[in-house]
């Protein structure tokens, strides 16, 4: 089972928070999670590189600079969202009891929000979502005659990959796909071939990109870097396997994010289809 969930969220009082807030998202999950079932929020919270859950930063909040430093800038009235995804049934099971029942409120850094509404439809709110990985894996195989030639990403919130022991803020075919199959081949009961990020690396080239680098908070002063913005990437080898591997991955991405850190805000992103070409409508998460 495969769910987005979607938590909109309101203030009462404007305040400042720090400009990523994907530890506090985090935070909040667990304790949520914690609250039915402690064994399984123990079980998330473990050390893991691929753990079966997502988290956004705070979306719809405007982000100001002061004295040079980015702040989050809350106001009265202003629809704010945390999204969470679940990539296995145990996980998603919370996410749709918190649909149904939400909690009243939530508290970021001392901040207290009133929860407005939550849901798992993408007709309430493009981020939301709910599906099976039978299905996205049926839905995502394209017909032999129509094998698309380009493949586009829209990265969302600052994404980067871990690679040989460097941090690689650069959305390169075989870093994108490679992560993509590695979770997807973690939590799906239908595996793909582990060889995509070969044929990735081999025959996937990027045709076109606006990205724009971004600093990321981490523990203690340490910072990560990573990219937000959109990446197409053309296939060079029409094999209907292959490409039919990489559009179902290109379609999971907007369930299990996307590269390093993807439980505290970073690698949100989601397949950029034609009306986002025009002009991105909705919030990006954060």
């Amino acid at each position: 089972m495969l769910t987005s969930l979607v938590i909109t969220l309101e203030t009462e009082r404007r305040a400042t928070l720090p400009p990523h807030l994907g530890r506090a998202s985090n935070a909040i999950f667990l304790k949520w999670v914690a609250q039915r079932d402690p064994d399984l929020a123990a079980r998330l919270h473990a050390p893991d590189d691929r753990r079966p859950f997502t988290c956004s930063s705070l979306m719809g909040a405007r982000t100001d600079r002061v004295s040079g430093k980015a702040i989050t800038v809350i106001t009265p009235g202003q629809p704010l969202f945390l999204r969470y995804t679940g990539l296995t049934a145990e996980v998603s099971e919370h996410l749709a009891r918190w649909a149904e029942s939400p909690p009243s409120e939530v508290e970021i850094e001392g901040v207290r929000l009133i929860v407005r509404g939550a849901t798992l439809d993408p007709a309430v709110h493009p981020w939301a979502g709910q599906t099976t990985y039978q299905t996205l894996f049926r839905n995502s195989l394209p017909p032999r005659e129509h094998l698309p030639r380009y493949l586009e990403l829209e990265f969302c919130s600052p994404t980067t990959f871990h690679s040989k022991g460097r941090n690689v803020p650069l959305p390169l075919p075989e870093l994108v796909y490679g992560s993509l199959a590695e979770k997807w081949n973690s939590f799906s009961p239908v595996a793909v071939s582990p060889e995509v990020r070969r044929f990735a690396e081999e025959c996937i080239a990027i045709s076109r990109y606006d990205l724009s680098t971004r600093a990321v908070p981490g523990k203690g002063e340490g910072i990560q870097i990573g990219f937000t913005g959109y990446c197409r990437y053309a296939t060079l080898r029409p094999d209907p396997y292959w490409v039919g591997v990489l559009e179902l991955l290109t379609n999971y991405a907007f369930y299990a994010g996307v590269g390093y850190q993807t439980t505290t805000g970073m690698g949100q992103a989601r397949r950029r289809v034609e009306e986002d070409r025009r002009e991105m409508k909705a919030d990006p998460p954060g």
